[in-house]
């Protein structure tokens, strides 16, 4: 009798854990959480990615917030390609008005491979200073890169 009480548990305790272990990897993540401290507020959202000459580069949309009179905004994207895979990134100041704006950063390939229609990892971080502090927030997503 205890053993199969003990096998009703053990049982359970997989199944829960399991459970935990699903919601935890398939999830949607939710929006970046924002950097505030000391006045300075930073946040970053990736929003989308759109194929650009024919896999020569990608635009990524951001929808940034900042109040540090200017930024600096860090973007990679990375996505299989064949047996290999297709990586860039790309860097660029963006201007803060305190209010959400969106900017398009574009991204080339390099490495040899190209960037095609499908899923990809874009990971962009906005980094900032004020008088007092400075600071950083980072957004990764899965975005389906589109034409």
């Amino acid at each position: 009798m205890r053993s199969r009480v003990r096998a009703r548990l053990a049982v359970g305790a997989v199944v829960a854990i399991l459970a935990a272990v699903s919601f935890a990897l398939f999830a949607p993540s939710g929006p970046a959480v924002a950097f505030s401290s000391r006045g300075l507020f930073l946040e970053v959202q990736v929003e989308s990615a759109t194929l650009v000459s024919r896999g020569a580069a990608v635009d990524v949309t951001l929808e940034v917030t900042c109040n540090s009179g200017v930024a600096e905004v860090f973007v990679t994207v990375s996505q299989r390609s064949g047996s290999g895979v297709a990586r860039g990134s790309a860097f660029e100041t963006v201007g803060c008005t305190g209010s959400g704006e969106q900017v398009v950063i574009r991204v080339p390939a390099f490495g040899g491979r190209a960037f095609k229609q499908g899923t990809a990892v874009v990971s962009a971080e906005i980094f900032g200073c004020n008088n007092v502090i400075c600071g950083s927030e980072t957004d990764s997503e899965v975005v389906e890169i589109r034409r």
